[in-house]
């Protein structure tokens, strides 16, 4: 009877030890997967992403922007009507986040996208530091050592101008200690948006005269069509809305946009689509040439209505007789009168 006790017991405490271990088990899963979830939001949070030298435009839905809730240290206005800002700096001396609109930033990435399909970004460049200090040979190293020596005084005279600290000295050398050499990629990247299509119709206004040709703006951008494309053809400066062809739509290395457009189709001449295009014919009359008139060495017809002769359209008479005519016409008879 005791050993059966005994036997139980046993079995008991064996069991108890295998759910102490359970729940030993369950708990260290849970804190891991929670631990691993905070430190994935945190990773990932507005906050944690911040960087005042990008400029990065944040976006929020309807339902935050109400509350003023944009991720951040502190909320914003909730008066702000745009979903898009910029932040450039996370905490004043004031206790004020300082934030500007990002709207137009975010609509001419949109219109650059709408007009400019075949748009291609700049040439990658790698990001990499001048001096990494950990990759040097000696002779590279005493070299780096002669001329930092040189830049002690420059380096002094920051101190005192309070425009540095000393504790930034390797950040005023341009050092670093890394193993191996970053090869990340910089340069923006909206631009690369190419869907396979060249020469595609925008439309655009002749702007000025530039000495390679002509500034053209299409939507808030200003392209260059250059002078081959006018043929023998002066603009004189009309401002009226044009159909234009891309040939290259670019953004380089510093961000600025480089577009080049013709005013016609490839293999087809430029100047029936300055002069006699289509869509000019309505601001033509029928005696004034067209651009196939220019080689022609007979006398184009003339039209036998002209401006001043052109038949208007026959409107309803409207109008009615004074219903005090002979009043009137009898005052004006004593007028005459009066005078003899």
């Amino acid at each position: 009877m005791v050993k059966h006790i005994l036997e139980e017991r046993e079995a008991e405490g064996k069991t108890g030890v295998m759910m102490i271990v359970i729940f030993q088990t369950l708990e260290k899963n849970i804190t891991f997967k929670l631990d691993k979830s905070i430190f994935g939001l945190l990773r990932n949070s507005r906050l944690a992403s911040y960087d005042r030298k990008l400029g990065q435009v944040y976006e929020i839905s309807r339902k935050n922007q109400k509350k003023g809730n944009w991720g951040l240290k502190r909320n914003l206005p909730s008066v702000i009507r745009t979903p898009f800002v910029t932040i450039s700096d996370l905490d004043t001396a004031e206790h004020q986040t300082p934030w500007e609109s990002g709207t137009s930033k975010v609509m001419f990435v949109r219109r650059w996208k709408e007009n400019f399909p075949n748009s291609k970004k700049p040439a990658p460049r790698p990001e990499h530091v001048d001096h990494n200090v950990t990759l040097m040979t000696p002779g590279e190293f005493k070299q780096f050592v002669k001329s930092a020596s040189k830049r002690s005084a420059q380096f002094q005279q920051q101190i005192q101008e309070q425009r540095i600290k000393p504790e930034q000295v390797y950040e005023f050398l341009g050092a670093t200690f890394n193993d191996t050499p970053s090869t990340s990629v910089v340069g923006p990247t909206y631009s690369d948006y190419d869907i396979g299509t060249t020469n595609y119709p925008v439309e655009g206004r002749f702007l000025n005269s530039d000495r390679q040709g002509y500034a053209v703006g299409i939507a808030g951008i200003v392209a260059l069509c250059q002078k081959r494309h006018m043929d023998t053809v002066r603009y004189h400066g009309d401002r009226r809305q044009r159909v234009f062809y891309v040939e290259e739509a670019s953004v380089d290395a510093q961000g600025r946009p480089n577009v080049m457009v013709r005013p016609n189709q490839p293999g087809s001449s430029s100047i029936p689509a300055i002069l006699g295009s289509s869509a000019d014919d309505r601001y033509m009359s029928s005696d004034e040439m067209k651009a196939k008139d220019m080689w022609s060495s007979s006398k184009p017809p003339r039209s036998r209505t002209t401006r001043k002769n052109t038949p208007r359209e026959e409107r309803p008479d409207n109008s009615q007789e004074n219903p005090q005519h002979e009043a009137l016409m009898e005052h004006f008879k004593d007028l005459d009168t009066k005078k003899e």
